[in-house]
């Protein structure tokens, strides 16, 4: 029977995750989320790998990204590495509910904090900080996650990457003039 592990500290890291202020997940759309987020950016998930730590007998999932577009901040090279508390190593699987999972070959938009002691990238709001892409019947990329609080882009359901994008580097500029003092 495999062993299924809770971790204790899951609570620690959803506090982590969770917008300044008070701010719930469920609160924070997605445009604030760019103005939360240390960065933003569109990649492509090429590796995924499950890796129980010796120390602590947790399962972490490692994450290797190529980097598409950076739409806010600015990270070292085209390669993002996560490292995400749960997964599946063998017998042993560690479970947090509000971490996102990965596939090899799909596309996200990832929504990234400061990097962890490790040199790890990290997720900013925990499995809402990542937009899945996927194609449609007709061959367009669409973002298959909600996303919200864009005006212009209203409450379209999955809406085309391309205009998810721009709306994000939108929302990257204006707050780059409001930080300079010229308002929107």
């Amino acid at each position: 029977m495999p062993t299924r592990r809770r971790v204790p500290g899951a609570l620690l890291v959803l506090a982590w995750a969770l917008p300044a202020g008070g701010t719930t997940l469920e609160d924070c759309t997605t445009c604030a989320m760019v103005a939360r987020a240390e960065r933003v950016v569109s990649a492509a998930c090429e590796s995924v790998e499950a890796r129980r730590d010796p120390r602590s007998g947790v399962v972490f999932t490692h994450v290797t990204l190529r980097l598409l577009e950076e739409m806010k901040g600015e990270g070292a090279g085209g390669v993002i590495r996560l490292r995400v508390v749960g997964g599946r190593d063998g017998r042993t699987a560690t479970v947090v509910s509000l971490m996102p999972e990965f596939r090899a070959g799909e596309e996200c938009i990832l929504f990234l904090g400061p990097p962890n002691d490790l040199g790890f990238s990290t997720l900013a709001f925990a499995r809402r900080g990542v937009l899945r892409v996927a194609q449609d019947e007709e061959g367009e990329r669409r973002v298959r996650d909600p996303v919200t609080g864009f005006p212009g882009l209203g409450a379209a359901r999955r809406p085309a990457l391309d205009d998810v994008r721009a709306a994000i580097r939108g929302e990257v500029a204006r707050l780059e003039r409001e930080a300079r003092g010229g308002g929107r």
